[in-house]
């Protein structure tokens, strides 16, 4: 049995009552996007919490989430008031199709990315890792009408399908403003890829992020990164 939870510098994650655990991708998202002057932020299937709390910690915004799974988004409220920004980070019960709550100058997701793959037995992991309940297009549409207009879109998907997410985008008048390949051990192929978008057209700024060396130790990027959540060793 796993770690019920993870420490962070300034706050704790508790996940074992959740079907997606911390993981190397929400952290690298909720590294990666900006928070910019955002005043209010939403984390799209916020699962334990996670991405929320590093938003928070990274500016003084509003930081909303929405989680579709009862029992993740009680415990994802547990971390929250556990944790020190429990004015300013909020965590709703609701499929996103239905969510309404005014509009936003940040949106993020870490959303399911299992599109047509073999499907696990238990019911709420199928939830976090599939699309069939949060589906790319919903995402982004939903996305688009909840977003200000100066408001940015991020998102960490696999990279076999950052094409078609960007095309839905644009079919959803939402640009691509910067792309992040992630290769997880230098020398390997991009497994996922980080990409932000604004209803804005602008230049796009494209870039890679090696996350361990050769000898499987942390790059000097990644480290640097998350530098102000991962504990010294």
């Amino acid at each position: 049995m796993g770690n019920p939870s993870f420490r962070f510098k300034q706050f704790e994650v508790f996940h074992d009552r959740c079907a997606m655990k911390v993981g190397t991708d929400g952290v690298l998202l909720g590294v990666w996007t900006e928070p910019g002057k955002a005043e209010r932020m939403l984390d799209v299937g916020t699962g334990s919490g996670l991405i929320a709390l590093m938003l928070a910690q990274r500016s003084n915004a509003q930081v909303d989430g929405v989680e579709i799974d009862a029992e993740a988004a009680g415990q994802a409220a547990e971390n929250v008031a556990a944790g020190p920004w429990p004015d300013r980070v909020h965590i709703f019960v609701s499929d996103f199709g239905d969510y309404s709550n005014g509009y936003y100058d940040l949106i993020v997701s870490n959303p399911p990315f299992f599109r047509r793959s073999l499907k696990a037995l238990l019911k709420e992991r199928n939830q976090a890792r599939h699309t069939d309940t949060l589906s790319y297009e919903m995402l982004i549409r939903r996305s688009a009408q909840m977003l200000t207009s100066h408001g940015r879109f991020s998102v960490i998907i696999p990279a076999d399908a950052a094409d078609d997410f960007e095309d839905i985008c644009w079919q959803n008048k939402l640009y691509l403003l910067r792309r992040c390949e992630v290769v997880s051990v230098e020398g390997l192929t991009p497994k996922r890829v980080l990409l932000e978008f604004s209803k804005n057209r602008g230049l796009i700024e494209r870039s890679s992020l090696i996350l361990q060396t050769f000898a499987h130790k942390p790059s000097v990027a990644y480290a640097t990164m998350t530098a102000d959540f991962y504990m010294d060793k």
